[in-house]
């Protein structure tokens, strides 16, 4: 995978210079949603927080049943960072793949992320269940 490349394609795409710290990191905000890029080992990975966790063990269920392969949570995995205290949100990529296939990951990323952003922000009441069913959209920085 040519992970310089393709974060260097999404810079393009959005107008901006983009590219790799020299650790191997950057970071792009869409809109008020920052997600992180980090490569390590050929693998890039994306990476984002969803909102605290603190006195939300109530959200628990909820989150360990989106993340059940993926299916709810646009591919990528819901996590807990107990150090931080905050919920995360975070995928990787390995292979070859070209910059159209990147960027349609990353935007289902992106609309994951939103979809938890908000639902942390405002749970369903009384929702049997909700699904994310991520479409095929733009980015937009």
């Amino acid at each position: 995978m040519n992970v310089e490349l393709l974060i260097s394609e999404l810079g393009h795409a959005l107008g901006i210079e983009l590219k790799l710290s020299e650790a191997g990191t950057c970071g792009v905000f869409f809109d008020d949603d920052e997600v992180i890029f980090e490569q390590h080992d050929g693998q890039l990975y994306l990476i984002a927080d969803l909102g605290s966790a603190v006195g939300r063990s109530d959200a628990y269920g909820r989150l360990l049943a989106a993340n059940c392969l993926g299916q709810e949570s646009g591919q990528a995995t819901l996590g807990l960072d107990t150090g931080r205290e905050e919920f995360t949100l975070h995928r990787i990529l390995d292979g070859d793949m070209s910059y159209q296939e990147f960027e349609k990951i990353l935007t289902v990323f992106v609309q994951a992320l939103r979809y938890w952003k908000e639902w942390l922000i405002n749970p369903p009441v009384m929702a049997e269940k909700e699904t994310l069913l991520p479409s095929e959209g733009s980015l937009q920085a």
